[in-house]
């Protein structure tokens, strides 16, 4: 199957700083840009893509968005329901909807069907009678991505894979790390960024790496990486050991066009761990802040003080870390961090 990369430019002077529709407290300006699509039969290009800015988002009519990647929309009167359905040949580039100036502008609320999922209640923009998205709602539901490239001032859309500042199309294999121990995932395992929906790696972890994982056991956070677009996101696994994570155990997963694609292990588990014997923070910040005061021993000014607690896995013991940050001979910065027991 042939994968497609799809760019919106906002090229200079397209657009169109005409009177903005005011509406309900809503003021959106419409916008005229120039639109690229890159696939294996090679760029087409089309001016006057119709979207809408507002609040510095950028808004698409499901309509247009359809047949730029390859979507057909279909409407059920009835539910008063849009749907969705994959289909390369709806693709379209030549019958968009014509540019305009927005007269009337409300909050709005859309159900939309995509494929046999359905997402109630979807916030929009109601324009002149047609309801446009949120360009970023619509990645978190359909098979595209989104990201921003200052420097060219873009718009970067991208359907089918993920690929690199040359066009490239990348892999989990891509990130492959010599000295790291990681592992790629051939499976489908779906994550769809923001969603905090672990189910389907938490079967997969049960079923490859660990049989009594569960997420809800761990402490994790979401990165996007090295980029600011949601095709490439991190999500960082630390056990949570009485409200605090492990600095020296858990996962790292990176999702590649919302799909768990390589899993990097971080430590190991001590087998001698056991949850119900771990301790818990009882170390004031306060006085944490003098210990690390007292070894440091000087007489600089303290610029400012930083605590962070973790368990450590391999002492069985949970610990807390504090930066200074000393300042001296007129400007001169010094840092110094110390870990103390903290149970």
């Amino acid at each position: 199957m042939k994968k497609k990369f799809v760019v919106v430019g906002a090229m200079a002077g397209t657009l169109i700083f005409a009177q903005s529709a005011l509406a309900a407290g809503l003021a959106v300006t419409p916008s005229k840009n120039t639109l690229s699509v890159q696939s294996g039969e090679g760029v087409q290009t089309v001016e006057a893509v119709p979207a809408y800015l507002y609040q510095d988002n950028n808004y698409f009519m499901l309509r247009d968005l359809g047949k730029i990647l390859g979507y057909r929309v279909d409407w059920n009167e009835a539910k008063k329901q849009a749907s969705l359905t994959k289909e390369s040949a709806a693709q379209d580039l030549q019958h968009l909807s014509a540019a305009k100036q927005a007269k009337a502008v409300k909050q709005s609320k859309q159900t939309i069907l995509v494929g046999a999922t359905e997402y109630e209640n979807m916030n929009c923009l109601n324009i002149d009678g047609y309801n446009y998205f949120k360009l970023r709602d619509l990645v978190e539901i359909m098979d595209f991505t989104c990201g921003w490239d200052s420097a060219k001032n873009q718009i970067q859309l991208s359907t089918g894979d993920l690929r690199n500042e040359d066009g490239v199309s990348q892999t989990a294999k891509d990130f492959l790390h010599k000295g790291l121990n990681q592992k790629v995932i051939e499976e489908d395992v779906p994550y769809i960024p923001g969603t905090k929906d672990y189910a389907a790696l938490e079967a997969y972890m049960q079923k490859h790496v660990d049989k009594d994982f569960k997420a809800s056991d761990f402490i994790i956070t979401e990165s996007e990486e090295g980029s600011n677009t949601p095709n490439l996101i991190t999500l960082d696994m630390r056990l949570n050991v009485n409200g605090v994570m492990t600095k020296n155990f858990g996962y790292r997963v990176l999702c590649i066009n919302k799909k768990a694609a390589l899993i990097t292990f971080i430590g190991e588990k001590n087998p001698d761990f056991d949850i119900a014997k771990a301790g818990v923070q009882k170390l004031s910040d306060e006085d944490a802040k003098k210990m690390a005061l007292a070894v440091d021993n000087n007489n600089y000014h303290v610029e400012k003080q930083t605590v962070s607690r973790y368990f450590d896995m391999q002492e069985l013991k949970q610990k807390c870390e504090v930066e200074t940050m000393y300042v001296y001979n007129g400007g001169t910065t010094y840092v110094s961090a110390h870990s103390f027991d903290a149970e």
